[in-house]
């Protein structure tokens, strides 16, 4: 029955999905809005450092475990222990649930751009009742809507993912041509553009021209390369995913560099950085709608367009950047509503958790699991409805909670990666690097950034006096770690009695 419901995805369509899942277009603009060309140069150290690094050892693993539903788990449960293994893939699940409360609450945004081409969710009061009540609503019907929609099998997951894929490319399309068109017509103004990129000053504050000072653009960069876990935890729901998935994760590695250096060059080279920054209409909320609509504007008007054929031009430059990232939104939304939970209730021990939850339907899907773990982000976004002051700081707390919890996973993985060649898990003929100090180094690069991320983001509270943001990063890990090595304890309790 298994073997029906595997998805036979090609090599091509993996490098598409997974390309597509990690890179954002948000983060590649932002980081020539922040800080122009010099971002080139740590989207290179974090790529050469951390990612394709990383990139290696999520290869290999893919490669022994592909067939697994574990994920993170089994792929630590023999290099480390089962109990290390199971603190890490709760951890990395309580950082995916938090963020999938945030992503649901944003959804309405881009399809208010989409329909009106305007952010209108702020003003919605229909009978009466406030815009964050309606934003809650429309959250919670997603939830429902999305959840009732993978319950029919791994085929709508895969067909998310697919759409965006494509709506991505598009984007990436009229990026490119838009880009290239100015260019063209405008070549005087190339070598302004590349000079004011290069020079104008760094948007972080508190950073200056000096190469170190610019540390948390580091930090943001590593950040722009998230997300190889949560595809790498469906692999195995697709055929062939044990020669398939490392060959495409490394593929993608490369490709997914290449449209972050090219993708900024473009910008730095067709747009003026200053004068972009000197409008009041943009900022770090509407940036990517912002950058995008700046094109619009500057291709109208170097093709000459009327005013009226200049803001039909906004207006589809604007709709259809909603559109790409609504349906990326429900792709990024379906991948991780099922993934994450998958590899934590399907890959650790049946024992650890109650028989109605790790029971599957006849799609193969957890049903039970998947409907219980929508009622509770239905309440969790019911209670942030009510804007309440204590609330919200909670939420803001809980979000601080997993921003360690999110890249501690990370660090272990790469961390136990010695331990897995040091075991020999795999056969040396089946390593995708043969060489054991060339694997050692890249599970120290990886680990060494990780480190540098997690102090920086420690530090960062504590430099400015805010103490309590402070202990909630230190904390966080400790009572969701606590937590799920006392489920574990009561499991191995359970076995010995």
């Amino acid at each position: 029955m298994r073997e029906k419901l595997q998805k036979n995805v090609s090599l091509s369509n993996l490098i598409l999905i997974i390309t597509t899942t990690v890179y954002s277009f948000s983060s590649m603009t932002t980081a020539f809005f922040m800080l122009g060309s010099r971002s080139l140069i740590w989207f290179f150290i974090s790529a050469a450092c951390y990612f394709i690094p990383y990139a290696l050892i999520v290869a290999q693993y893919t490669k022994k475990y592909a067939q697994r539903s574990g994920s993170i788990y089994d792929w630590l449960k023999d290099s480390l222990s089962p109990k290390a293994a199971f603190v890490t893939a709760f951890l990395w699940y309580c950082s995916y649930f938090i963020w999938m409360i945030s992503l649901f609450m944003k959804l309405l945004i881009p399809l208010s751009l989409l329909l009106f081409g305007q952010d209108l969710t702020g003003k919605i009061d229909w009978l009466g009742l406030p815009p964050r009540i309606w934003l809650a609503f429309f959250a919670v019907l997603a939830v429902f809507l999305l959840t009732s929609l993978i319950n029919r099998g791994f085929q709508t997951i895969l067909s998310f993912l697919k759409l965006s894929s494509y709506a991505m490319i598009g984007l990436l399309l009229l990026s490119l041509c838009s880009n290239l068109t100015l260019i063209l017509l405008q070549p005087n103004q190339v070598a302004a553009n590349i000079s004011q990129s290069l020079h104008t000053p760094s948007f972080f504050a508190g950073t200056n021209e000096h190469f170190l000072s610019q540390l948390p653009f580091f930090i943001f960069s590593i950040t722009a390369f998230g997300g190889l876990d949560t595809v790498a935890s469906l692999a195995d729901r697709t055929k062939k995913s044990r020669t398939r998935f490392p060959k495409a994760i490394v593929y993608s590695a490369g490709l997914i560099f290449l449209l972050y250096f090219g993708g900024i060059i473009l910008w730095s080279a067709a747009a003026n950085l200053e004068q972009l920054r000197s409008g009041d209409q943009m900022h770090l909320g509407n940036l990517m709608y912002g950058l995008i609509g700046s094109t619009a504007h500057s291709l109208g008007e170097a093709l000459q367009l009327n005013s009226n054929q200049s803001q039909l031009l906004y207006q589809l430059y604007i709709r259809y950047t909603a559109f790409t990232m609504f349906v990326s939104y429900i792709s990024l939304l379906s991948s991780i509503i099922y993934g994450p939970l998958k590899s934590l209730i399907q890959g650790t021990p049946k024992e650890l958790w109650p028989q109605k939850l790790t029971r599957l339907n006849k799609q193969q899907m957890p049903a039970k699991a998947l409907w219980v773990q929508s009622l509770l982000l239905a309440v969790c976004i019911s209670v942030l409805s009510m804007n309440h002051s204590f609330v919200a700081d909670l939420f803001n707390q809980l979000t601080y909670m997993t921003n360690v919890s999110r890249a501690l996973p990370y660090f272990i993985v790469a961390m136990s990666f010695p331990f897995f060649l040091q075991k020999g898990m795999v056969q040396p003929d089946e390593l995708l690097i043969r060489r054991k100090k060339i694997n050692y180094t890249l599970s120290f690069s990886v680990c060494a950034c990780i480190f540098l991320a997690i102090a920086f983001q420690v530090y960062e509270p504590l430099k400015v006096g805010n103490y309590l943001n402070f202990l909630t990063l230190i904390v966080g890990p400790l009572i969701f770690g606590g937590l799920a090595s006392w489920i574990y304890q009561r499991f191995e309790r359970k076995q010995i009695a």
